[in-house]
């Protein structure tokens, strides 16, 4: 695994964990704008280092839209709905977007402290979209009132 946040090599490394400790509550949407992104950045990265994805992280992801880049943002949009990640966290492009996130949500927060004190109104979990099904053969979307994992064409397929 490359250098990042998971194991404890991020470039951010110490300012997060004190961010995370200074500004996170222990539950509920934090109280500054800053510690919600906080919030956000931490819940995509366990959702992804402990659960390939497999979690409705939409709203953390669109809680931060706006301090990252579209490339990084549409590279994650597409697993946080339940699409799972079937990579082995060696620098593809979803491993190293969530670095890419990560970092530029805790810089953007160094470089604008004031940040740390702009009350936040909005919990993350209020911007979650619907979760979606996938194909579990070619990954493409499901209908949620489908019965198995497959789409009809790699249903059919399996059964030739």
């Amino acid at each position: 695994m490359i250098g990042s946040y998971a194991n404890g090599k991020g470039k951010y490394q110490n300012e997060l964990d004190i961010m995370y400790a200074d500004l996170v509550k222990s539950s509920g949407k934090s109280d500054t704008v800053a510690g919600e992104m906080i919030r956000a950045v931490s819940k995509l990265g366990h959702d992804f280092y402990n659960n390939g994805m497999g979690n409705n992280t939409s709203g953390s992801l669109n809680y931060i839209r706006s301090y990252i880049s579209p490339e990084t943002y549409m590279v994650i949009y597409e697993y946080t709905r339940g699409r799972c990640y079937e990579g082995f966290y060696k620098a593809d492009n979803l491993h190293t977007a969530m670095i890419d996130m990560t970092d530029s949500v805790v810089g953007c927060i160094l470089h604008n402290p004031v940040l740390m004190t702009i009350p936040n109104e909005i919990d993350m979990y209020y911007l979650e979209e619907p979760e979606e099904r996938f194909c579990y053969e070619c990954g493409d979307s499901l209908d949620l009132e489908s019965f198995g994992d497959l789409c009809e064409y790699c249903e059919e397929s399996e059964c030739a």
